[in-house]
C-alpha cells in the first residue's frame, strides 16, 4: 500500500482534516506550500515549496509521491492551476490523485462555476491515464464556523430560503480520503453528503440547543446578498459565483444538494457524523477554546461584508453579520 501523500496547502479547513486523518492512519505526509521555511514542524509529515501560478514548482513538489490530494481554492485560474498539477503528477510518476471536486460536477449543465470548474478538471483527470478517485463534496458543515460570531449573538444566517441541503462534515471527507489511497476505488467519483438534509430553521435549533440559547434564522434574498457582496469589493468572479449559486438554489433549481449518498458509509464503515455531532465539537465548551488566527479573520471577513447592508434592518439584531 502507498504509505506517502502530498496534500495541497496545510492550515486550510479541508487540508488540515487530511493531513490529520492521513497521519493518524500512518501515512507520511507532505503538505505543499508557498513558504515552507515558515511553518513548524510536525512529526509525520513535512513540507515542499509549490506555487500554483508557476508551473516550475509544480513538479519537483510531486517527486517521489505516491497519492496527491487535489485541493485549491476556488478560483478563475483553478482549471489551468489543476490541470498542470495533473501533468506534474503523470511526469513525477504519481501513482493515484484524490481529487476534491463538488456535488453537481457531473451535470451536463453544472449550476455553478464551481461546479464547472471542476467539470473541466474532472474530464482532463478521466483522460490522463492517471489512477484516481473523485470526491463530490456537498457544501461544508463548517461553514458555519464563519458566522460563530454571529450564532453566539443570536442570528444564523444563509441565504438558502426554506431550501434544505445534506451538508458534509470535511471530517468525514477527510476519512474517506484516506480510505481511497488504498486503491480499491479508483477511477470513481463518489459523492459525499451528510445524513439527512435539513434547512436553515433546523440548523438554528442544532446550534442553539448545543449554545444554550435562541437562534435565529435568517435568509437574506439574492439581491441583498449580492449587494453586501458588492459593498465590500470582492472580485467579480467570486460576486458572480455565489450569486448565482445562491440564486439557482432559492429557485428551487438545485435538488441535488438535497440528496443523501450513501458512499460516506459504504467506503468508511461509518455513518456520517450528523450536524449536531459537528455543532457540539465545533460550538460546545467555548470558552475552553481559542480561535485560530485563520478563524479570526474569518469572522472578522463576514462581520465587516454583511454589517452595513443588514444590520441597518430593524427587525435584525444590532450587531449581525453572516
Amino acid at each position: 500500500m502507498n504509505t506517502n501523500v502530498a496534500i495541497i496547502g496545510s492550515n486550510g479547513q479541508n487540508a488540515a482534516a487530511w493531513t490529520d486523518a492521513f497521519i493518524a492512519a500512518g501515512f507520511t505526509v507532505r503538505n505543499l506550500v508557498r513558504f515552507p521555511e515558515r511553518l513548524p514542524k510536525r512529526p509525520g509529515s513535512e513540507y515542499a515549496r509549490l506555487e500554483l501560478d508557476d508551473a516550475s514548482t509544480h513538479q519537483p513538489a510531486l517527486e517521489g509521491i505516491d497519492t496527491l490530494g487535489l485541493i485549491t481554492p476556488s478560483h478563475p485560474n483553478q482549471v489551468k492551476r489543476e490541470v498542470g498539477l495533473i501533468d506534474a503528477a503523470r511526469q513525477a510518476g504519481v501513482r493515484r490523485i484524490i481529487k476534491l471536486s463538488v456535488i453537481g460536477a457531473e451535470f451536463v449543465c453544472p449550476i455553478s462555476a464551481f461546479a464547472r470548474w471542476h467539470a473541466d478538471i474532472e474530464d482532463i483527470l478521466r483522460a490522463s491515464d492517471i489512477p484516481h478517485v473523485i470526491l463530490r463534496a456537498n457544501f461544508f458543515m463548517q461553514n458555519a464556523l464563519l458566522q460563530r460570531a454571529s450564532i453566539e449573538a443570536g442570528v444564523y444566517a444563509e441565504p438558502i430560503a426554506s431550501h434544505s441541503i445534506s451538508y458534509v462534515d470535511i471530517r468525514d471527507i477527510a476519512d474517506v480520503a484516506v480510505a481511497v489511497a488504498s486503491g480499491d476505488f479508483d477511477d470513481q467519483a463518489l459523492t459525499l453528503t451528510g445524513r439527512e438534509a435539513i434547512g436553515g430553521e433546523r440548523i438554528s435549533n442544532l446550534l442553539g440547543q448545543t449554545i444554550g440559547k435562541r437562534i435565529r434564522f435568517v435568509s437574506p434574498d439574492a439581491s441583498i446578498f449580492r449587494s453586501a457582496l458588492t459593498a465590500k469589493e470582492l472580485p467579480d468572479w467570486h460576486i458572480d459565483a455565489l450569486s448565482e449559486l445562491y440564486t439557482r438554489i432559492q429557485e428551487g433549481r438545485a435538488a441535488h444538494v438535497s440528496s443523501i449518498s450513501s458512499d460516506i458509509e459504504n467506503v468508511t464503515g461509518h455513518h456520517p457524523r450528523s450536524f449536531i455531532e459537528f455543532a457540539q465539537d465545533a460550538f460546545g465548551s467555548r470558552a475552553a477554546r481559542r480561535p485560530s488566527a485563520h478563524a479570526q479573520v474569518s469572522r472578522r471577513f463576514w462581520y465587516h461584508l454583511f454589517r452595513h447592508n443588514l444590520s441597518r434592518e430593524q427587525d435584525w439584531p444590532i450587531g449581525f453579520r453572516l
